[in-house]
Protein backbone atom coordinates (compact mmCIF):
# COMPACT_ATOMS: atom_id res chain seq x y z
CA UNK A 1 0.00 0.00 0.00
CA UNK A 2 1.02 3.86 -1.05
CA UNK A 3 2.46 5.88 1.73
CA UNK A 4 0.52 8.59 2.57
CA UNK A 5 1.55 11.98 2.06
CA UNK A 6 2.38 13.86 5.10
CA UNK A 7 3.20 17.38 5.28
CA UNK A 8 4.84 18.04 8.87
CA UNK A 9 4.64 21.87 9.25
CA UNK A 10 7.64 22.53 12.32
CA UNK A 11 9.25 25.75 13.30
CA UNK A 12 12.38 26.33 13.92
CA UNK A 13 13.02 29.26 16.15
CA UNK A 14 11.36 32.28 16.42
CA UNK A 15 12.13 35.96 14.96
CA UNK A 16 12.84 38.09 12.13
CA UNK A 17 16.44 37.26 12.17
CA UNK A 18 15.72 33.71 11.93
CA UNK A 19 13.20 33.71 9.57
CA UNK A 20 15.56 35.75 7.12
CA UNK A 21 18.38 33.22 7.70
CA UNK A 22 16.06 30.27 6.69
CA UNK A 23 14.29 31.95 3.87
CA UNK A 24 17.49 33.36 2.71
CA UNK A 25 20.24 30.40 3.33
CA UNK A 26 18.28 27.84 3.47
CA UNK A 27 15.67 28.34 1.12
CA UNK A 28 16.90 30.54 -1.61
CA UNK A 29 20.70 29.24 -1.45
CA UNK A 30 20.37 25.78 0.13
CA UNK A 31 23.14 26.37 2.58
CA UNK A 32 22.52 23.88 5.82
CA UNK A 33 23.26 24.49 9.30
CA UNK A 34 26.95 24.97 11.04
CA UNK A 35 27.76 26.62 7.92
CA UNK A 36 30.42 29.29 7.60
CA UNK A 37 29.93 32.79 5.37
CA UNK A 38 32.38 32.91 2.49
CA UNK A 39 35.74 34.87 3.54
CA UNK A 40 34.72 37.86 1.13
CA UNK A 41 31.83 38.18 3.39
CA UNK A 42 32.91 37.45 6.97
CA UNK A 43 33.69 41.22 7.37
CA UNK A 44 29.65 42.08 7.46
CA UNK A 45 27.98 42.09 10.71
CA UNK A 46 24.60 41.28 9.17
CA UNK A 47 26.12 38.54 7.28
CA UNK A 48 27.74 36.65 10.56
CA UNK A 49 24.56 36.88 12.55
CA UNK A 50 22.37 35.04 9.70
CA UNK A 51 24.84 32.44 9.30
CA UNK A 52 24.86 31.93 13.04
CA UNK A 53 21.21 31.47 12.68
CA UNK A 54 21.63 28.50 11.07
CA UNK A 55 20.98 25.72 14.10
CA UNK A 56 18.72 23.88 15.38
CA UNK A 57 16.67 26.31 18.30
CA UNK A 58 14.44 23.30 19.25
CA UNK A 59 17.76 20.99 20.30
CA UNK A 60 17.11 21.81 24.06
CA UNK A 61 13.65 20.34 23.29
CA UNK A 62 14.04 17.14 23.03
CA UNK A 63 9.99 15.98 22.81
CA UNK A 64 9.47 18.62 19.72
CA UNK A 65 12.52 16.11 17.54
CA UNK A 66 11.03 13.20 19.11
CA UNK A 67 7.73 13.62 17.72
CA UNK A 68 8.97 14.52 14.16
CA UNK A 69 11.19 11.21 13.97
CA UNK A 70 8.66 9.07 15.08
CA UNK A 71 6.53 11.03 12.43
CA UNK A 72 9.25 10.51 10.16
CA UNK A 73 9.82 6.78 10.57
CA UNK A 74 6.44 5.76 10.37
CA UNK A 75 6.10 3.16 8.10
CA UNK A 76 2.79 4.46 6.57
CA UNK A 77 3.50 8.10 6.35
CA UNK A 78 5.73 9.78 3.74
CA UNK A 79 6.73 12.61 5.93
CA UNK A 80 7.97 16.24 3.87
CA UNK A 81 9.00 18.52 7.07
CA UNK A 82 8.82 22.10 6.41
CA UNK A 83 10.34 24.99 8.69
CA UNK A 84 7.68 27.35 8.42
CA UNK A 85 10.59 30.05 8.96
CA UNK A 86 11.96 29.26 5.29
CA UNK A 87 9.52 31.00 3.23
CA UNK A 88 10.63 29.84 0.52
CA UNK A 89 9.64 25.91 1.51
CA UNK A 90 6.53 26.75 2.89
CA UNK A 91 5.39 28.68 0.27
CA UNK A 92 5.80 25.55 -2.76
CA UNK A 93 4.02 23.38 0.21
CA UNK A 94 0.94 25.79 0.38
CA UNK A 95 0.73 25.58 -3.22
CA UNK A 96 0.74 21.75 -3.25
CA UNK A 97 -1.84 21.83 -0.03
CA UNK A 98 -4.38 19.77 -1.77
CA UNK A 99 -1.58 17.52 -2.74
CA UNK A 100 -1.49 16.02 0.43
CA UNK A 101 -2.92 12.99 2.57
CA UNK A 102 -2.15 14.57 6.36
CA UNK A 103 -1.06 17.68 7.51
CA UNK A 104 0.40 18.00 11.14
CA UNK A 105 0.89 20.92 12.90
CA UNK A 106 3.66 20.45 15.44
CA UNK A 107 4.18 21.77 19.09
CA UNK A 108 6.42 24.30 18.06
CA UNK A 109 4.34 25.58 15.31
CA UNK A 110 1.03 26.37 17.40
CA UNK A 111 2.67 26.97 20.80
CA UNK A 112 4.79 29.88 22.36
CA UNK A 113 4.07 32.23 18.77
CA UNK A 114 0.62 31.70 16.86
CA UNK A 115 1.74 34.68 14.60
CA UNK A 116 3.17 32.58 11.59
CA UNK A 117 0.73 29.58 11.93
CA UNK A 118 -2.33 32.24 11.71
CA UNK A 119 -0.92 33.48 8.27
CA UNK A 120 -1.40 30.53 6.75
CA UNK A 121 -4.65 29.28 8.33
CA UNK A 122 -6.21 30.34 4.66
CA UNK A 123 -4.41 28.01 2.75
CA UNK A 124 -4.79 25.02 5.17
CA UNK A 125 -8.36 25.75 4.99
CA UNK A 126 -8.58 25.23 1.54
CA UNK A 127 -6.79 21.27 2.04
CA UNK A 128 -8.02 18.19 0.87
CA UNK A 129 -7.07 15.78 3.69
CA UNK A 130 -7.14 15.76 7.51
CA UNK A 131 -5.52 18.09 9.69
CA UNK A 132 -3.93 17.33 12.86
CA UNK A 133 -3.21 19.90 15.19
CA UNK A 134 -0.45 20.02 18.39
CA UNK A 135 -0.62 22.75 20.37
CA UNK A 136 2.51 23.69 22.66
CA UNK A 137 2.40 25.46 26.31
CA UNK A 138 -1.64 24.70 26.27
CA UNK A 139 -2.49 27.38 28.61
CA UNK A 140 -0.59 30.40 26.76
CA UNK A 141 -2.67 32.00 23.69
CA UNK A 142 -5.46 29.52 24.03
CA UNK A 143 -7.92 32.17 22.76
CA UNK A 144 -5.73 32.61 19.51
CA UNK A 145 -5.20 28.30 19.24
CA UNK A 146 -8.70 28.18 19.53
CA UNK A 147 -9.29 30.71 16.56
CA UNK A 148 -6.82 28.63 14.52
CA UNK A 149 -8.26 25.37 14.90
CA UNK A 150 -11.14 26.94 13.70
CA UNK A 151 -10.25 28.95 10.69
CA UNK A 152 -9.12 25.42 9.61
CA UNK A 153 -11.85 23.54 10.94
CA UNK A 154 -9.12 21.13 12.25
CA UNK A 155 -10.45 17.69 12.14
CA UNK A 156 -8.08 16.25 15.28
CA UNK A 157 -6.67 18.82 17.62
CA UNK A 158 -4.31 16.60 20.35
CA UNK A 159 -3.72 17.56 23.79
CA UNK A 160 -1.17 16.18 26.40
CA UNK A 161 -3.55 16.95 29.11
CA UNK A 162 -5.66 14.61 30.85
CA UNK A 163 -8.59 13.85 28.68
CA UNK A 164 -10.95 15.74 30.79
CA UNK A 165 -8.54 18.57 30.67
CA UNK A 166 -8.36 19.09 27.27
CA UNK A 167 -11.99 18.18 26.74
CA UNK A 168 -12.49 21.30 29.48
CA UNK A 169 -10.66 23.55 27.85
CA UNK A 170 -10.81 22.50 23.75
CA UNK A 171 -14.59 21.51 24.32
CA UNK A 172 -16.21 24.28 22.43
CA UNK A 173 -14.73 23.67 18.87
CA UNK A 174 -17.46 21.78 17.36
CA UNK A 175 -16.32 19.51 14.39
CA UNK A 176 -13.29 18.77 15.99
CA UNK A 177 -12.57 15.24 18.13
CA UNK A 178 -9.72 15.87 20.93
CA UNK A 179 -7.43 12.79 21.09
CA UNK A 180 -5.24 12.20 24.36
CA UNK A 181 -1.65 12.37 23.24
CA UNK A 182 1.01 12.95 26.10
CA UNK A 183 4.42 12.51 25.23
CA UNK A 184 6.14 9.24 25.75
CA UNK A 185 10.11 7.56 25.17
CA UNK A 186 12.21 7.80 22.31
CA UNK A 187 14.03 4.30 23.26
CA UNK A 188 16.61 5.13 20.63
CA UNK A 189 17.56 8.35 22.28
CA UNK A 190 17.15 7.57 25.89
CA UNK A 191 18.33 3.89 26.78
CA UNK A 192 20.37 2.40 29.92
CA UNK A 193 24.30 2.89 28.93
CA UNK A 194 25.50 -0.80 30.05
CA UNK A 195 28.56 -0.08 32.73
CA UNK A 196 26.99 3.28 33.23
CA UNK A 197 28.51 4.53 36.51
CA UNK A 198 25.27 6.18 38.88
CA UNK A 199 27.45 8.46 40.51
CA UNK A 200 24.90 10.86 41.25
CA UNK A 201 21.97 10.05 43.39
CA UNK A 202 19.72 12.44 43.56
CA UNK A 203 19.47 14.67 40.20
CA UNK A 204 17.73 17.49 38.54
CA UNK A 205 17.82 19.64 35.42
CA UNK A 206 15.27 21.72 34.32
CA UNK A 207 13.50 25.26 34.65
CA UNK A 208 12.15 26.30 37.74
CA UNK A 209 8.60 26.93 37.72
CA UNK A 210 7.32 30.79 37.84
CA UNK A 211 5.14 31.72 40.63
CA UNK A 212 2.32 32.20 38.58
CA UNK A 213 1.92 27.94 38.01
CA UNK A 214 -0.24 28.51 41.62
CA UNK A 215 2.22 26.10 43.19
CA UNK A 216 5.33 25.14 44.53
CA UNK A 217 5.38 21.77 45.05
CA UNK A 218 7.75 20.84 43.02
CA UNK A 219 10.25 24.07 43.78
CA UNK A 220 10.04 22.67 47.38
CA UNK A 221 11.15 19.57 46.38
CA UNK A 222 14.18 20.69 44.91
CA UNK A 223 14.78 22.89 46.99
CA UNK A 224 14.95 20.36 50.49
CA UNK A 225 17.50 18.31 48.68
CA UNK A 226 19.60 21.70 47.55
CA UNK A 227 19.62 22.65 51.29
CA UNK A 228 19.52 18.87 53.01
CA UNK A 229 20.95 16.24 50.69
CA UNK A 230 24.92 16.48 51.69
CA UNK A 231 23.42 16.29 55.53
CA UNK A 232 21.28 13.59 54.36
CA UNK A 233 24.06 11.62 53.19
CA UNK A 234 23.03 11.61 49.79
CA UNK A 235 24.83 12.25 46.80
CA UNK A 236 22.95 15.36 44.82
CA UNK A 237 23.36 17.07 41.60
CA UNK A 238 20.97 19.89 41.02
CA UNK A 239 20.64 21.99 38.27
CA UNK A 240 17.62 24.58 38.18
CA UNK A 241 17.09 27.18 35.70
CA UNK A 242 16.52 27.82 31.79
CA UNK A 243 20.42 28.19 31.20
CA UNK A 244 20.92 24.37 32.47
CA UNK A 245 19.05 22.92 30.03
CA UNK A 246 20.77 20.21 27.91
CA UNK A 247 20.89 18.82 24.20
CA UNK A 248 18.90 15.53 24.29
CA UNK A 249 22.19 13.60 23.79
CA UNK A 250 24.16 15.21 27.17
CA UNK A 251 20.60 14.99 29.21
CA UNK A 252 20.47 11.63 28.48
CA UNK A 253 24.10 11.04 29.32
CA UNK A 254 23.28 12.87 32.72
CA UNK A 255 20.13 10.74 33.64
CA UNK A 256 22.79 7.80 33.09
CA UNK A 257 24.81 9.15 35.72
CA UNK A 258 21.54 9.53 38.33
CA UNK A 259 20.75 6.66 40.36
CA UNK A 260 17.34 8.36 40.66
CA UNK A 261 15.89 12.06 39.56
CA UNK A 262 13.40 14.31 41.41
CA UNK A 263 10.21 15.98 39.65
CA UNK A 264 6.51 16.40 39.51
CA UNK A 265 3.83 16.50 37.39
CA UNK A 266 3.89 19.42 34.55
CA UNK A 267 1.48 22.29 34.94
CA UNK A 268 -0.82 23.71 36.74
CA UNK A 269 -3.97 22.70 39.74
CA UNK A 270 -6.22 26.07 38.33
CA UNK A 271 -7.49 25.30 34.69
CA UNK A 272 -10.65 27.75 36.58
CA UNK A 273 -12.30 29.86 34.08
CA UNK A 274 -10.96 28.14 30.82
CA UNK A 275 -7.27 29.33 31.53
CA UNK A 276 -8.55 32.89 31.98
CA UNK A 277 -7.26 32.96 36.22
CA UNK A 278 -3.55 31.22 35.06
CA UNK A 279 -4.07 34.00 32.02
CA UNK A 280 -4.08 36.46 34.48
CA UNK A 281 -1.61 35.54 36.82
CA UNK A 282 0.91 34.82 34.37
CA UNK A 283 0.59 38.21 32.52
CA UNK A 284 0.96 39.63 36.33
CA UNK A 285 3.71 37.86 37.19
CA UNK A 286 5.61 37.71 33.62
CA UNK A 287 4.84 41.64 32.49
CA UNK A 288 4.16 43.53 35.49
CA UNK A 289 6.04 42.10 38.75
CA UNK A 290 8.62 39.41 37.37
CA UNK A 291 10.19 39.17 40.88
CA UNK A 292 6.61 39.16 42.57
CA UNK A 293 7.23 35.99 45.33
CA UNK A 294 5.00 33.06 45.25
CA UNK A 295 3.39 34.23 48.57
CA UNK A 296 2.18 37.65 46.83
CA UNK A 297 0.86 36.00 43.80
CA UNK A 298 -0.71 32.67 44.73
CA UNK A 299 -2.41 35.49 47.43
CA UNK A 300 -3.32 38.11 44.60
CA UNK A 301 -4.99 35.10 41.95
CA UNK A 302 -5.46 31.73 43.99
CA UNK A 303 -6.33 32.12 47.48
CA UNK A 304 -9.83 31.49 48.46
CA UNK A 305 -10.19 29.81 44.83
CA UNK A 306 -11.32 26.21 44.66
CA UNK A 307 -9.01 24.32 41.93
CA UNK A 308 -10.96 23.82 39.03
CA UNK A 309 -10.33 20.89 36.36
CA UNK A 310 -6.69 20.09 37.01
CA UNK A 311 -4.33 20.45 34.19
CA UNK A 312 -1.46 17.95 35.88
CA UNK A 313 0.05 16.46 33.40
CA UNK A 314 3.22 13.93 32.86
CA UNK A 315 6.03 14.80 30.81
CA UNK A 316 8.29 13.91 28.38
CA UNK A 317 10.99 14.33 31.25
CA UNK A 318 9.10 12.05 33.14
CA UNK A 319 9.65 9.22 30.15
CA UNK A 320 12.90 10.06 29.34
CA UNK A 321 14.07 9.46 33.17
CA UNK A 322 12.10 6.16 32.26
CA UNK A 323 14.18 5.30 29.04
CA UNK A 324 17.54 5.41 30.98
CA UNK A 325 15.63 3.10 33.79
CA UNK A 326 16.40 5.85 36.21
CA UNK A 327 14.46 5.81 39.10
CA UNK A 328 12.33 8.94 40.04
CA UNK A 329 11.35 10.04 43.41
CA UNK A 330 8.30 12.08 42.02
CA UNK A 331 5.29 14.60 43.72
CA UNK A 332 2.47 11.75 44.04
CA UNK A 333 -0.19 12.99 41.20
CA UNK A 334 -2.42 11.09 38.19
CA UNK A 335 0.51 11.35 36.16
CA UNK A 336 -2.19 10.84 33.12
CA UNK A 337 -3.51 7.78 34.41
CA UNK A 338 -0.09 6.00 33.38
CA UNK A 339 2.51 5.59 36.23
CA UNK A 340 1.28 4.58 39.78
CA UNK A 341 2.72 5.30 42.83
CA UNK A 342 5.23 2.66 44.57
CA UNK A 343 4.94 0.76 41.29
CA UNK A 344 6.70 2.87 38.65
CA UNK A 345 8.03 5.83 41.07
CA UNK A 346 8.54 6.83 44.94
CA UNK A 347 5.92 9.02 46.02
CA UNK A 348 6.63 11.90 48.11
CA UNK A 349 3.63 14.24 49.63
CA UNK A 350 3.17 17.50 48.77
CA UNK A 351 3.74 18.81 51.91
CA UNK A 352 6.95 16.97 52.12
CA UNK A 353 5.31 15.13 54.91
CA UNK A 354 7.04 11.97 54.12
CA UNK A 355 10.48 12.80 52.77
CA UNK A 356 12.22 10.88 55.08
CA UNK A 357 10.47 7.43 54.10
CA UNK A 358 11.53 8.40 50.22
CA UNK A 359 14.86 9.24 51.13
CA UNK A 360 14.83 5.26 52.54
CA UNK A 361 13.87 4.15 49.73
CA UNK A 362 16.20 5.98 47.41
CA UNK A 363 18.81 4.57 49.71
CA UNK A 364 17.49 1.08 48.71
CA UNK A 365 19.50 0.69 45.30
CA UNK A 366 17.69 -2.85 44.65
CA UNK A 367 14.01 -1.22 45.01
CA UNK A 368 14.89 1.45 42.95
CA UNK A 369 16.08 -0.81 40.29
CA UNK A 370 13.04 -2.30 40.21
CA UNK A 371 11.13 0.49 39.84
CA UNK A 372 12.80 1.35 37.18
CA UNK A 373 12.23 -1.84 35.65
CA UNK A 374 8.83 -1.51 36.05
CA UNK A 375 8.55 1.81 34.60
CA UNK A 376 10.84 0.77 31.67
CA UNK A 377 9.00 -2.32 31.05
CA UNK A 378 5.46 0.08 30.61
CA UNK A 379 7.02 2.38 28.27
CA UNK A 380 8.33 0.05 26.02
CA UNK A 381 5.48 -2.19 26.23
CA UNK A 382 2.83 1.14 24.31
CA UNK A 383 4.21 3.96 25.62
CA UNK A 384 6.76 5.10 23.03
CA UNK A 385 6.52 7.76 20.25
CA UNK A 386 6.69 5.04 17.58
CA UNK A 387 2.71 3.41 19.50
CA UNK A 388 1.62 7.39 20.09
CA UNK A 389 2.30 8.31 15.95
CA UNK A 390 1.02 4.41 15.16
CA UNK A 391 -2.54 5.16 17.06
CA UNK A 392 -2.73 8.80 15.75
CA UNK A 393 -2.54 6.86 12.35
CA UNK A 394 -4.97 4.59 12.76
CA UNK A 395 -7.30 7.27 14.44
CA UNK A 396 -7.00 9.58 11.39
CA UNK A 397 -6.74 7.54 8.17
Amino acid sequence: MAKKKTLFLDLNGIGPTVMASATLLRGLLGIEDGAQPPNLLRGSATIRTLYAHLQDFNQRLSYVRDWRDAFCRSPELDVTICDMNNLVHLGTCMLRVRTYDLIVVSHVAAGDDMSLINRIAPFLAKRSCPIVVFLGNEYDLLDQKLEFCRAVKAEFLCSQLPIAAAEYLYGELDGTQILATPHALNPSVYSPLPGAQRDIDVGFVGDIYWPFVGDRERTDLIAYFERHGEERGVRCDIRGGRSSRMPRDEWAAFLNRCRTLIGAESGTYYLNERGALLDRARTYNLKQNQNASFEEVFEKFFAGVPRGVSGKSISSRHFEAIGTKTCQVLIEGGYNGILKANEHYIPVRADLSDIDEAIRALRDQTHCREIAQRAYDLAMSGHTYDHRVADIVARVL
